[in-house]
């Protein structure tokens, strides 16, 4: 059994990979589940097996990368609530998650792929972001508390974004620019 579950993981994931090779260089309207199986070198039945169509594959590979994030997330909140003064390296470790899958991002987030998920990322990270208020004792109405959260998740979106065009930057500076930007820290940008 445990050996035809590794078996069904390897494939989904080969298909996964698949349909986000193609999705480099075509939109995702374009793809068909022909192309999808030609790429994962499998048949299209085997496709079809795994996933209903090309949107239950994308999703997948959505709800996996979020799913991703959510523990050092966690790891992030506890570190807060215990008071710990290390904010930038607290960020840094929930920011690796992002920076071990910069180039799934960069796809997902381009004009090839699915159009709603940067609408679902940010989503995401409100209901996250919404879980720090009360250990960030934020002394706010709750509708600037929501535009706080708003506005923070906007800016970490772009930074995303912009550290998929530019993903020399490690996850350390990345935080550090974060951080120093929502605190109002940044005095000079180089």
């Amino acid at each position: 059994m445990n050996k035809y579950i590794n078996k069904n993981n390897q494939t989904n994931k080969k298909i996964e990979t698949a349909l986000l090779q193609l999705m480099k260089h075509k939109n995702l309207d374009k793809i068909t589940m022909n192309e999808v199986a030609t790429e994962a070198a499998v048949n299209r039945v085997t496709v079809y097996r795994h996933f209903d169509d090309k949107w239950s594959i994308v999703e997948e590979i959505e709800q996996n990368l979020l799913t991703e994030i959510t523990k050092p997330h966690n790891q992030m909140l506890d570190k807060l609530a215990a008071k710990s003064d290390n904010g930038i390296l607290y960020l840094t470790n929930f920011l690796k998650a992002f920076e071990q899958n910069l180039n799934t991002l960069k796809i997902l987030l381009s004009g090839n792929g699915d159009l709603a998920f940067p609408n679902k990322l940010m989503n995401y990270l409100l209901q996250m972001e919404e879980l720090s208020h009360p250990i960030m004792h934020l002394n706010i109405s709750k509708d600037m508390q929501d535009l706080f959260s708003f506005y923070g998740i906007s800016a970490l979106i772009g930074i995303i974004r912009f550290w998929t065009l530019h993903p020399q930057y490690s996850a350390k500076e990345m935080a550090t620019f974060f951080f120093k930007m929502r605190t109002g820290e940044l005095s000079m940008i180089d």
